[in-house]
């Protein structure tokens, strides 16, 4: 029998609590093992061979789509293809979330943000370490401000379905520079 969808969304909402919060670094690490479940149904597997709804997110070829959101913008789950020719910017989500290479292989970069954030557009953030997934790999990140990361698919573009407790999409997120040590607030589409 097909792991689907509904299966997914019923697993992990004895999970997570009903607010969205952050179940912490166990119960990411039980969604995981469902998000791997997820990603080998086929109907997930034949939507990475077409287009998509969205793209442009975070200013680069990015696509995907939103496979589920309760109605209340908690347990928001994508589908989404990051391109290979460039790495994302770093930025974060205002959520926690989990992360399951569908196909393809990713180079995912976990970063921190080690100022005070006191000043306005001033930010310095340090690689704290660097993955590369394939496919049924996962990833998972704890609630701001440990959400903060980049990615970017190797050789060939990386699909992945991608686990929020809340909408990533509601507040603008934060985009870093870690070169000129700056930070700005953007929406990610």
């Amino acid at each position: 029998m097909t792991y689907s969808i509904d299966d997914f969304v019923q697993d992990v909402k004895r999970i997570v609590p009903p607010d969205g919060s952050d179940p912490g670094p166990a119960g990411r690490e039980a969604i995981s093992l469902h998000l791997r479940r997820l990603a080998v149904n086929p109907d997930i597997l034949a939507r990475t061979g077409g287009s998509t709804g969205r793209q442009g997110t975070h200013g680069m070829d990015i696509r995907g789509g939103e496979i589920h959101k309760e109605p209340d913008g908690t347990l928001a789950l994508m589908l989404a293809r990051f391109p290979h020719e460039m790495e994302t910017p770093v930025h974060n989500h205002h959520s926690w979330g989990v992360v399951c290479v569908v196909t393809g292989q990713d180079r995912y970069v976990e970063w921190k943000r080690v100022d005070a954030g006191l000043q306005s557009g001033y930010a310095v953030v340090e690689k704290v370490s660097e993955r590369i997934l394939g496919a049924g790999e996962v990833v998972h990140f704890a609630d701001t401000p440990g959400d903060i990361h980049s990615q970017q698919g190797i050789g060939a573009p990386v699909w992945e379905l991608v686990f929020f407790g809340r909408d990533p999409n509601v507040k603008p997120r934060l985009y870093f520079d870690p070169a000129a040590h700056s930070v700005h607030s953007a929406r990610a589409v």
